[in-house]
């Protein structure tokens, strides 16, 4: 076992490692054991999904966080190891996207349900639920173009407003959307800007959302499995025309969804993978 942890530092120390700002980074390790400690959180290691004998780590990056270099410490019974991370700037693209005015400029009738949508989705996002609910690799939740990539600084109607936080999948007419993994329901509800709004836990500080909902086919605390119909797409919310936009956020921060479910699923064997999961 400590032939594994000697091997990372040899590899951390002498090739590194690089992050994203606004990626999320699987980190693979020796042991299912500690934690990486870093400034402003402490990082519980996980056991590794395929692997029992090992442990990942998964560290999300701030959309706005700028170049650097993190060290976060992995403490555990083997010892401590200082794991220097370069975080880089992604280069995303932008859009211009015209919508409704009150979307942009909401009437101030709104603006106190924007804020109760907002924190209560804040609280969901950032509370650690201990158990993993998913075995199995993660899919799309659903197969179609996407139009949007997450990351994207948008410009609303002239004024630059936000980046994206997720992806957009093309949805002309009402379709399936299918639960990315296994999870509990934690929020089924229309809101301001997300439309009709779903939010699942998986487990760890991993949750997945569908925004833009015509229908909905779940209920808050309902175990949902990987495949399911959670509901149907639509055109809710501050949208320029029907799609889905999906998203993930790990530990309280988004994080680019296509990207993660990429590391995360190439921790499983290759044939279960490519069998399980939606291209």
């Amino acid at each position: 076992m400590r032939f594994w942890f000697v091997l990372l530092t040899a590899i951390a120390s002498l090739w590194g490692i690089e992050g994203y700002n606004g990626k999320s980074l699987v980190l693979p390790l020796s042991d299912a054991s500690g934690s990486l400690i870093m400034n402003e959180r402490n990082i519980t290691v996980l056991p590794h999904p395929s692997n029992p004998a090992l442990g990942i780590a998964i560290i999300p990056t701030d959309y706005h966080t700028p170049p650097q270099e993190i060290k976060p410490k992995w403490v555990s019974f083997l010892g401590e190891l200082e794991i220097p991370i370069d975080i880089r700037t992604f280069d995303y693209p932008s859009e211009v996207l015209i919508v409704e005015s009150s979307k942009v400029t909401p009437p101030a009738e709104a603006l106190q349900r924007i804020a109760d949508e907002k924190s209560e989705a804040e609280k969901i996002y950032n509370t650690i639920t201990p158990t993993r609910y998913w075995n199995k690799p993660f899919i799309y939740p659903m197969e179609s173009n996407i139009t949007s990539l997450y990351g994207s600084a948008r410009t609303y109607n002239g004024v630059l407003k936000s980046y994206h936080g997720g992806v957009d999948f093309r949805a002309r007419t009402p379709l399936p959307i299918l639960a990315t993994n296994d999870g509990v329901v934690m929020l089924v509800k229309d809101r301001y800007y997300a439309g009709g709004t779903v939010i699942i836990d998986h487990g760890e500080g991993i949750y997945s959302c569908y925004f833009h909902m015509s229908q909905f086919d779940v209920k808050v605390g309902e175990n949902v499995q990987r495949g399911q119909t959670i509901g149907l797409t639509g055109a809710t919310g501050r949208i320029t025309g029907p799609h889905l936009h999906f998203g993930l956020m790990v530990l309280g921060l988004q994080s680019d969804p296509l990207h993660l479910i990429d590391q995360i699923n190439a921790l499983f064997p290759k044939e279960l993978n490519e069998t399980l999961t939606l291209r």
